[in-house]
């Protein structure tokens, strides 16, 4: 199974959420901005992570889903971080929808550490086992 994850970072909220998808699936998480990004072969579950900026997706992840091909990706499921703004899943999940790409799951998403919020500490190791979990059920949904 040819599985992706990507993701979009500021504060390394959403990165550390990337990274513990990564552990458990055994998969290198790519970061959107950073990193180029080619869709040469069929992706079987494309995991795709954010931040919520201002109600919304960074710039650069809104514009990676808009170039997706849909026959190339044929599984996505979101993941994200928020300070405030808990909408971030639904967002991600919407722009992957207009996109007529096949979501699997409900979105996972947790409060990340930000300025002005009680988030201190997150996402914390609880936090962390929840989105491997997350991982590994929507592996085996598609199983």
């Amino acid at each position: 199974m040819n599985i992706r994850i990507m993701y979009h970072s500021r504060s390394g909220n959403t990165m550390k959420l990337a990274q513990a998808i990564g552990e458990a699936l055994n998969v290198r998480p790519e970061r959107i901005g950073k990193e180029k990004i080619a869709f040469s072969e069929p992706v079987d579950l494309l995991f795709i992570g954010d931040g919520i900026y201002f109600h919304k997706p960074h710039r650069k992840t809104r514009a990676l889903i808009q170039k997706i091909n849909p026959e190339i990706i044929k599984n996505a499921v979101a993941f994200g971080t928020y300070g405030n703004q808990s909408e971030i899943g639904d967002q991600l999940t919407n722009l992957l929808q207009e996109q007529h790409i096949n979501v699997v799951s409900d979105p996972f998403t947790c409060k990340g550490d930000s300025p002005g919020t009680d988030n201190h500490g997150h996402p914390d190791e609880t936090d962390l086992q929840n989105v491997r979990k997350f991982a590994l059920d929507a592996i085996s949904d598609l199983t």
